[in-house]
């Protein structure tokens, strides 16, 4: 996930409130200290079983570690959007068949 523009985690954040030098952290994990400041600055983001020591190491809720997402604007999802146009299309494509079917 190198290169990744979209700020996911907020480890830095949650270093940073508790006190926590990357490299007392990278020494914990077992990774060099270059390692963790780029997941600090959601450069790269750390494997799901790293994410979960990083939490247990600094008692830190996961949701704690993630950038929230509760505001989304309102109204319907791209993906909801998406998937109503496609019931449409093919409930459209059924009607069609059906048609096709009864002219036989």
């Amino acid at each position: 996930m190198s290169g990744n523009k979209n700020k996911i985690y907020r480890i830095g954040a949650v270093l940073a409130d508790k006190g926590i030098d990357n490299k007392v952290l990278a020494e914990l994990m077992g990774v060099k200290p270059e390692t963790v400041s780029r997941w600090c600055n959601n450069e790269i983001q750390p494997k799901p079983e790293n994410l979960y020591k990083i939490a247990q190491l600094t008692k830190t809720n996961l949701q704690e570690l993630h950038i929230s997402t509760t505001d989304w604007p309102s109204g319907p999802s791209a993906a909801e959007l998406a998937q109503t146009e496609y019931d449409a299309k093919q409930k459209s494509e059924r009607l069609k068949n059906l048609k096709n079917k009864n002219k036989e």
